[in-house]
């Protein structure tokens, strides 16, 4: 059981880094704080991100760790 725990802990630690690089990369392009419509533009795309994002680490564990 607690193998299993540290196993989603790594799978949820190892998905953080690209989306670390992925939003630094989002504040370059979009720079939000130039404007208010850029900033609610790059509020979306967070929104949308951690939206898919959730579901695919989700997705992942589910695969890895069968219940």
């Amino acid at each position: 059981m607690k193998l299993r725990s540290l196993l989603i802990l790594l799978i949820i630690a190892l998905a953080l880094i690209p989306v670390y690089y992925f939003n630094r990369w989002l504040q370059r392009v979009l720079r939000p704080k130039e404007s208010a419509g850029r900033f609610f533009l790059f509020l979306f795309v967070n929104f949308l991100m951690i939206v898919v994002y959730t579901v695919l680490i989700v997705g992942v564990v589910l695969r890895v760790i069968p219940h």
